[in-house]
């Protein structure tokens, strides 16, 4: 949802025209309460639940009532492009622009594409991916690079002591950013806290992001440990909360890595288990790879290595920095850019 918002906004600078299809989700809900200058229309959620003959059944019938639902929506916006950024609701309004003759692009950000897009990308006239890795999935001819968009306030890096006095912390304190993210949040919580237990509370303050549903447990537990730290369910401004970091702990979703790489900050990914195709592996694993990330299955990852491994990025600003580095080239330049050029392409800049 947040890549589709800033390759949005870079839309509506050029004067064009935006509606965002988004989710009943409640996360989808959240990403767009703040979006402005956009149309926006709400479609359900849904999704492939398995190849059982009354189970496939379900999911055609879904399909064509997505249809059917986009071209309500449509009947006055009348699109001259569908962009699709993964997920089963876009997955109708698709259809309907194949249907229709209208020319449309989907957008993937992981390293493993979801069946969504897999999908899509039959009938998609374009196909842009955020990682060179992704692109074998799909046919050469229409497939390109773009790089996963971010929004406009996070493509600058903020300063830290200014984000640090506005947070109430210490400009001479370490400051890890813990982030939970939307699924599997209780898990990263639980081991973060349990970690900071074991770091010395006199150099090091914590930032955490942890969910609407665990936020009074995660601040309580910080409390009785006698830890620093500023506990938030979400939080809006995260360029100040990345300006304020020097170390981020989180899961692999594509969004938060994307900004995570924009940047350039170290990152410890312990991917949520149970990711659609374990996609957030993989996507912890490019990070790895280049150096720009430190990698452990959640099954596999206890309090002890994860204070161990964030005591010891903290302690080598050498080892930080190459990671910030790593982490900044896997970033594509002007990926909100790229992808805006590729819409107006296909809508011939109307």
């Amino acid at each position: 949802m947040l890549p589709g918002i800033a390759v949005g906004e870079e839309l509506l600078e050029r004067c064009h025209q935006v509606l965002l299809v988004v989710s009943n989700k409640e996360v989808d809900q959240w990403g767009v309460e703040k979006a402005r200058g956009f149309l926006i229309e709400t479609l359900p959620a849904g999704g492939w639940r398995g190849a059982r003959p009354d189970l496939v059944l379900c999911f055609v019938v879904a399909m064509f009532q997505a249809v059917a639902q986009s071209r309500r929506i449509f009947r006055n916006f009348r699109p001259n492009v569908v962009l699709g950024m993964g997920g089963f609701t876009s997955v109708g309004p698709l259809l309907w622009a194949r249907l229709t003759g209208v020319p449309s692009c989907i957008h993937d950000s992981n390293a493993v594409p979801g069946k969504a897009n897999r999908l899509a990308a039959c009938f998609a006239t374009r196909v842009a991916v955020g990682l060179e890795q992704v692109q074998k999935w799909f046919s050469a001819k229409k497939t390109v690079c773009t790089g996963t968009p971010v929004r406009s306030f996070l493509r600058t890096k903020g300063e830290r002591g200014e984000a640090r006095r506005f947070l109430g912390f210490s400009d001479q304190k370490a400051t890890v950013l813990v982030m939970g993210g939307s699924q599997g949040a209780r898990k990263l919580n639980e081991l973060a806290v349990r970690a900071a237990t074991l770091i010395d509370a006199t150099e090091v303050q914590w930032l955490h992001l942890s969910g609407v549903k665990e936020e009074a447990h995660v601040r309580m537990a910080y409390a009785r440990a006698g830890v620093r730290a500023r506990v938030m369910s979400f939080y809006a401004e995260m360029d100040r909360l990345y300006a304020a970091a020097d170390l981020v702990v989180a899961r692999a979703g594509a969004s938060s890595l994307a900004e995570i790489a924009q940047q350039s900050l170290p990152c410890i990914l312990i991917p949520y288990p149970f990711a659609a195709e374990n996609h957030q592996w993989e996507n912890a694993r490019v990070f790895a790879e280049a150096g720009a990330a430190v990698v452990r299955e959640e099954q596999s990852c206890d309090p002890g290595w994860l204070a161990g491994e964030i005591q010891d990025i903290l302690a080598h600003p050498a080892r930080r920095k190459s990671m910030g580095e790593s982490a900044q080239k896997l970033c594509r330049e002007n990926a909100h850019r790229n992808l805006a050029d590729l819409v107006e392409e296909l809508g011939g800049k109307k």
